[in-house]
């Protein structure tokens, strides 16, 4: 094994599940040197909550930006103060596996040309208590390294499986060192995203664990059917497709055609998640005036409204015909359940 962990937990009025973050890396196999709890101003007893950590844990130590600023500004108050090799991020409303330092310990002792490893991510139902299954699962990742088209590759926002943008890296402090590269703090979505691409354009090397060591709360839990309560994150689709967008046109990327051209596809894809999005929150509210003013800002929206419908109407279609077919009479002490 080789190295020290510094681990950076931002909180924004995390007061109510902090504590579980914090006690997930203090239990670690493999203790981390210290533990940077950044605060962006919580108006809760968030701060309370982790001085009273703090008293009773010595790698524990609170810090405090000097207004709002997102994460992004918070990761990078913590990455000022860290000490140790390795950063390793943790989002308040998550937690690590027991062993996940221990793992990326060893991993960093047996391929010492990495820059950044991350590891898939295990699914957490926050209401029932529980695991729910793995992002990717095993062998869906890669066996060497990510580069900068892969890594955009996997963040098209197509619904084809996990994007990479939600994995958390543990990086390699001396890299940020160097590289003077940070968070940016013009960004309040898709921070992580930019990030990670630019540290790959500046040639760092990226690997990714077959195994899942981090555990990422669910909005709504695969059991209990549930939200968290916990998040924290809001919806931006249209704010990560011009980031995006903002990005293909970077002079860093002007050079690389076919970068360029995945990035665009990412906006795209997004922008697809947008308009579905307001779709959907338009027809709850009944806001028919809003639905017609974004189809005359955007024509696309038009044909994806369409399809919107049509799928909505076939829906409707199965549930009609599916009540009005007859089904067999079971025997009264099987009445409600499904034959097996």
């Amino acid at each position: 094994m080789t190295g020290t962990f510094s681990v950076l937990i931002p909180v924004y009025n995390a007061a109510d599940f902090v504590a579980r973050a914090v006690a997930s890396v203090t239990a670690q196999s493999l203790p981390a040197t210290e533990i940077l709890v950044i605060d962006d101003c919580s108006t809760d007893t968030t701060c309370a909550v982790v001085e009273d950590l703090a008293r009773r844990h010595p790698t524990i130590r609170l810090l405090r930006t000097d207004r709002n600023g997102g994460p992004a500004a918070a990761r990078n108050t913590g990455i000022a103060y860290a000490t140790g090799d390795w950063i390793a991020v943790l989002d308040a409303d998550d937690a690590y596996a027991p062993d996940r330092l221990e793992v990326m310990a060893n991993a960093m002792a047996h391929d010492p040309g990495a820059d950044i490893l991350a590891d898939d991510l295990l699914y957490y139902d926050a209401v029932a208590g529980q695991v729910t299954g793995r992002a990717m699962g095993p062998g869906a990742t890669p066996t060497g390294a990510v580069t900068a088209s892969d890594y955009v590759a996997h963040n098209l926002a197509d619904g084809r499986g996990l994007d990479w943008g939600l994995l958390k890296p543990v990086i390699r402090r001396n890299l940020l060192v160097r590289s003077g590269i940070r968070y940016p703090t013009g960004q309040r979505h898709g921070e992580d995203f930019t990030f990670m691409l630019r540290l790959l354009l500046q040639g760092a090397q990226l690997r990714i664990l077959n195994s899942a060591h981090y555990l990422y709360t669910q909005r709504e839990g695969a059991v209990s059917r549930q939200t968290s309560g916990m998040t924290r994150t809001t919806i931006a689709y249209g704010a990560l497709a011009q980031s995006a967008l903002d990005l293909a046109s970077d002079p860093a990327v002007r050079g690389a055609p076919a970068l360029a051209a995945l990035l665009r596809r990412r906006a795209e894809g997004l922008r697809r998640l947008d308009d579905a999005h307001f779709f959907s929150q338009a027809v709850r509210r009944g806001a028919v005036g809003a639905l017609a003013r974004r189809a005359l800002r955007r024509p696309s929206f038009i044909p994806r409204v369409g399809w919107q419908v049509a799928r909505a109407m076939r829906r409707r279609a199965l549930q009609w015909r599916s009540a009005r077919t007859p089904t067999a009479r079971l025997p009264s002490d099987r009445q409600g359940m499904s034959p097996s």
